[in-house]
């Protein structure tokens, strides 16, 4: 406990400062691990969806190029492709947001800085030829919202009222995060599954960190051995601290399938703008419906292929979003992520 983070800008009041921390360039981090990985035996094969995963002795991955037999598998996909229930129910899709603020060098403590209010906020600097002070927060469920550019605005305020002298926003984007419920990640063999399949999900924001640990403690699990840590990260755990948590989200996924029996987001194809996209209702079922740049229609099934819950329009970022267990698609229905492992049914095109 410190009497206060190093902000010389701003007073955070009492905080908990973590010692012997590092910051690592993820791609430089990266590459240095696939590197490793080739030097002792290991190959690396890029562009291969995983069609399905299938445990026992062997397990069987499928692709389109073939299936691949072998002792473990590892899903190691943001969020499971394996799991239809089980694991969806015990963490959540968070839309998360971010800016990028050119600073003066040296004006910002080299830290990790995260507050306690809910949605929350982080800061830290990264240099790229210049400083740039990356902020971000102002979470909300996948899918459950679509008001980006008042979020970004909320977090530049945020920024200004603690760092004042920050130049401009050069940089701004979204991404999804997967929050377990009871906050700790979900690193270890898949549940209800076969002995040899193994999962790493629920990194809340902390991918660097967790992928890092479960290669530390997955080799160990699939060899038989003991893990200290193995019991903390079990997917299978049950807490009664979370309960309030797991059935608030529960609650909140259920009632996702209400948009089964609302109209459209809007009456007709026309009233669709160019680059935009919005759900309409045809008979019983609801259809997705991009308009590109170029006045072309392109039109998919809203419904998601995972479990069946109603898409929805992501203006910022141009993706169908899906508010039950956070599976995202381009606009033109093309996978992006999971726990779908496929696409948007694909309707005929329309000038």
């Amino acid at each position: 406990m410190v009497a206060r983070a190093p902000l010389a800008s701003f007073d955070t009041g009492p905080a908990l400062r973590f010692p012997r921390q590092a910051q690592f360039h993820v791609l430089k981090y990266l590459s240095g691990l696939a590197d490793a990985v080739e030097r002792q035996g290991g190959r690396i094969f890029c562009d291969t969806r995983a069609d399905s995963v299938d445990g026992g002795h062997p397990a069987r991955v499928a692709t389109a190029r073939g299936t691949i037999t072998c002792d473990a598998v590892v899903v190691a996909t943001n969020t499971p492709i394996v799991s239809r229930v089980i694991v969806h129910a015990r963490q959540a899709a968070y839309q998360t947001y971010v800016i990028g603020a050119e600073i003066r060098p040296g004006s910002v403590t080299r830290a990790l800085f995260w507050d306690t209010e809910d949605p929350y906020h982080y800061m830290r600097v990264h240099t790229i030829g210049r400083e740039i002070l990356i902020v971000g927060g102002e979470d909300h469920k996948t899918g459950q919202a679509d008001d980006a550019d008042e979020r970004w605005a909320r977090l530049e305020a945020w920024t200004r009222a603690r760092v004042p002298d920050i130049e401009r926003i050069a940089y701004r984007w979204s991404g999804e995060v997967m929050e377990p419920v009871d906050r700790v990640a979900l690193i270890g063999k898949n549940p209800n599954d076969a002995d040899n399949v193994f999962i790493v999900t629920g990194d809340t924001g902390m991918g660097m960190t967790h992928g890092t640990i479960a290669g530390m403690l997955l080799p160990d699990l699939i060899a038989g051995r003991e893990h200290a840590w193995a019991r903390l990260y079990d997917p299978s755990r049950v807490r009664v601290g979370a309960a309030p948590t797991f059935l608030a989200e529960a609650a909140n996924m259920a009632a996702q399938y209400g948009d089964w029996l609302t109209p459209g987001d809007v009456a007709s194809i026309d009233a669709v703008p160019r680059g935009s996209g919005a759900v309409i209702r045809r008979g019983v079922t609801k259809v997705a419906v991009y308009r590109d740049d170029t006045g072309v229609v392109h039109e998919c099934s809203a419904v998601c292929p995972h479990l069946g819950c109603i898409v929805d329009w992501n203006s910022a970022e141009r993706t169908w979003d899906c508010p039950c267990h956070g599976s995202r698609f381009d606009a033109r229905g093309g996978l992006l992520n999971g726990p779908a492992n496929t696409g948007l049914e694909r309707r005929a095109k329309a000038a």
